[in-house]
């Protein structure tokens, strides 16, 4: 089985090589990485090829976005034959069994998609997302297993269906993209791609799930731009809205309803607005008693 786990990146150098570094050291070694530079002007691609240069680069003009860099990233493991790809962020930590676990768990569940618990880890481990059971599209409502910036229970273990799943450590077979094909980079340059991809591949048929028992912790401080939960002024939310390229782009929201939503769109999109409000207030506030 050909195994490539697929990264892509733009500046922030140090998060890159720590996750290269973290990749390095895994147990199971039988795979391939592949880096997507979109553009990067801190020396990423220079020093990658100096330290880990087993590491397959594609470079991006600048100007790919998450999406299309992810997309270029995936051609690739594929035109190496590629049997499995997973998907990594850069600004993530996991221990050193984190691909041997995925597979052990892809070859009980081969035709899966499968995704791990994201965690935050301050003084104590908070879940930052632990999978979505059902959404209420008619109130833009994710019924979500766990509610975000919780404190992690000791009983967090098993495999547990889920609408929804990010980039940060998801296992996707190749014969998934034959059916569905890839990530919408024209609807969804940086936010959604990853919802939308998982949301498409269960009305194709596809079971998608995700695991408690493997776990990757994400570092707040280094996601994007608009994020509810990052500490930001009013101003700076606001503009968010405006840019195609944040989380709380109106544009990617409504692209998001169009697709999935039908006519609950009606209702759903505007309280779906009205969240991302409420969600900057409530989720600042939370965060500051987070050590």
């Amino acid at each position: 089985m050909k195994v490539f786990v697929v990264i892509a990146v733009h500046n922030r150098k140090e998060y890159t090589l720590n996750c290269l570094h973290l990749l390095s050291q895994q147990s199971y070694k039988q795979f391939e990485v592949v880096l997507v530079d979109d553009g990067s002007t801190d020396g990423t691609v220079e020093e990658v090829k100096q330290l880990y240069s087993n590491t397959h680069i594609v470079k991006g003009n600048g100007d790919w976005w998450w999406a299309k860099s992810m997309n270029e990233g995936f051609k690739y493991a594929f035109n190496k034959d590629a049997d499995v790809v997973i998907t990594l962020n850069n600004d993530v930590s996991f221990n050193h069994n984190l691909i041997r676990d995925l597979l052990d768990l892809h070859n009980q569940n081969p035709q899966c998609i499968l995704g791990c618990l994201n965690m935050i880890s301050k003084e104590k481990e908070y879940i930052f997302f632990s999978g979505v059971r059902k959404i209420e599209w008619w109130k833009a409502k994710e019924q979500k297993y766990h509610k975000p910036f919780t404190v992690v229970d000791e009983s967090l273990k098993g495999l547990h269906p889920t609408y929804c799943l990010n980039g940060r450590g998801t296992l996707i077979p190749a014969d998934v993209f034959k059916r569905v094909g890839y990530f919408d980079e024209i609807h969804f340059p940086q936010y959604a791609a990853d919802y939308d991809f998982i949301l498409r591949s269960i009305k194709s048929g596809i079971r998608v799930f995700i695991t408690w028992d493997i776990k990757i912790y994400s570092i707040l401080e280094a996601t994007g731009e608009g994020r509810t939960f990052i500490k930001q002024s009013w101003k700076s939310f606001l503009l968010s809205f405006l840019n195609r390229y944040s989380a709380t782009s109106w544009q990617m929201w409504l692209n998001y309803y169009r697709k999935h939503a039908g006519w609950q769109i009606i209702s759903g999109l505007p309280i779906q607005y009205l969240r991302l409000f409420y969600s900057f207030i409530r989720k600042q506030k939370q965060l500051e008693g987070i050590k």
